[in-house]
């Protein structure tokens, strides 16, 4: 049976460290990660209670007990936020609203269009590119030549070895990536669509698949980045995250340094 909030522990704690301890002669212990013990007694709950959290015997915990653990394991506020929506979260529903696509992609393609010549895009949950500028579009290298319904923005940066070549912080971006598609899906790790991309994405990129193992979660809101065009000239740009939550959405808009 499906645990998402019990991986999501296991995979944190491998990622946790707590500060010198009387057991360990006072000096850091070489091998990464808590165990269980160390966790339970730092957030003030059993041993036991906690194991059967990670091995999902228990599916619901307070909000002392998941404030406690965001504590002990240093999660980021994003990291924690999705820690209270695993725990919300119905696995029997998991299902994605459905919606009126073609009224959305005209809606959003609308907005795109008037911030140009700033480039901008908004991808969904999956990010799946659905509306785009001339400019957004030009940031991805090849990517006008590919079908509308096959353009995806983490496939390209963990796939696409042009995407190297053009963001020259590529590993932060792409990571970012992977953490920005566990955040956007927390409450529907399960969706077919979600574990289809996973699968793909895992199978041919091993970046993909070690950084998905390590649960990160990070929602995209502003960063300088520096672009790369295929003269080889390099720009500097800082782009924008605005969410939409309502529909599950995402506009990235990139703006001249400065502004």
């Amino acid at each position: 049976m499906p645990n998402p909030l019990g991986e999501f522990l296991s995979a944190r704690r491998a990622n946790a460290a707590l500060g010198p301890s009387a057991g360990d002669n006072g000096r850091r212990r070489r091998v990464a990660g808590l165990r269980r013990e160390e966790v339970s007694v730092a957030a003030g709950i059993s041993v036991d209670y906690y194991t059967r959290l990670e091995q999902g015997r228990e599916s619901h915990p307070s909000d002392a007990v998941l404030n406690a653990l965001a504590r002990t394991l240093g999660l980021t506020p994003d990291a924690t936020q999705h820690l209270y929506r695993l725990r919300d979260a119905n696995p029997a529903d998991g299902s994605v609203r459905e919606r009126d696509e073609a009224l959305l992609t005209g809606r959003m393609t609308a907005i795109v269009e008037a911030v140009r010549p700033n480039p901008a895009y908004i991808l969904d949950r999956l990010s799946n590119m659905i509306a785009a500028n001339t400019e957004g579009l030009a940031l991805f290298e090849g990517f006008a030549e590919i079908a509308p319904s096959e353009r995806n923005t983490c496939r390209y940066l963990l796939l696409d070895p042009r995407a190297r070549a053009v963001f020259t912080e590529w590993e932060e971006i792409a990571r970012g990536a992977v953490a920005h598609l566990r955040a956007a899906n927390a409450d529907v790790l399960g969706d077919p669509a979600l574990q289809a991309l996973v699968s793909e994405l895992s199978d041919e990129s091993p970046e993909f698949d070690d950084w998905w193992g390590e649960h990160i979660v990070e929602r995209r809101r502003s960063a300088i980045a520096h672009l790369r065009a295929a003269d080889g000239l390099t720009t500097v740009r800082r782009y924008e995250v605005l969410h939409l939550p309502e529909d599950g959405l995402r506009m990235t808009l990139w703006l001249p340094v400065g502004d």
